[in-house]
């Protein structure tokens, strides 16, 4: 049963050799835990989900706190917020419980907490410096983020097509990079940093993505 079970967690949307090594070997293995003891009780795919959201919402309030107690926080409420993103999708293959409905649902939650998580960076880092340019950076960087994800888990869903093209821009969509700048900005209390790449750089990938699948 066990074996089974590992079997059908191990089913992720993507490919899972394509899966980025934090996601494989360090939220996957705590999530798998998760999902195991979740898939014995009435709680739901959806719930699951839900609970992510809450998550990440949370971990929006801390970042716009600004204080590096309360971004250590954050930190830790988006890891957990990312963790259980990943539970949904085991629990429902474990509880064959998979829907188009849920599907949306999760691509919708991921999009509104990375948008609330940074907002929140938004406005500490604002708070701090008191630039309307700290204003633009936040609003590049919360429409790339959630351009990027509607588009590419909406085209990756709905397309199995491959080009060169299109092969190198699903090694670029890596999660690694995102967990690793998000990583060194909450240790160092430096969310400007996460801020500027993710202005520039979803926004980039999300232009070339549109180019190369049009």
């Amino acid at each position: 049963m066990q074996i089974e079970a590992g079997k059908k967690i191990d089913q992720p949307s993507g490919s899972y050799s394509d899966s980025p090594i934090i996601d494989r070997y360090i939220i996957r293995k705590i999530s798998g835990f998760i999902s195991g003891f979740i898939s014995r009780t009435s709680v739901t795919p959806n719930q699951v989900t839900i609970i992510s959201l809450i998550l990440g919402i949370i971990s929006g309030v801390f970042f716009s706190l600004g204080e590096y107690t309360y971004t250590i926080a954050a930190g830790l409420f988006y890891f957990l917020s990312t963790v259980f993103d990943q539970c949904d999708g085991e629990v429902a293959r474990l509880k064959q419980m998979e829907t188009e409905f849920g599907r949306k649902l999760d691509i919708i939650v991921d999009a509104i907490a990375n948008a609330v998580i940074v907002i929140g960076i938004t406005i500490a880092v604002y708070m701090k410096m008191d630039s309307v340019f700290i204003i633009i950076a936040g609003f590049l960087a919360m429409t790339g983020i959630s351009i990027s994800l509607l588009l590419t888990t909406y085209f990756n869903h709905n397309n199995k097509k491959g080009t060169e093209a299109k092969e190198m821009l699903d090694k670029l969509n890596n999660k690694d990079f995102f967990y690793i700048i998000m990583l060194l900005s909450v240790i160092f209390n430096q969310m400007i940093w996460f801020l500027l790449i993710m202005a520039v750089g979803t926004n980039i990938y999300w232009v070339a993505h549109k180019i190369a699948h049009r």
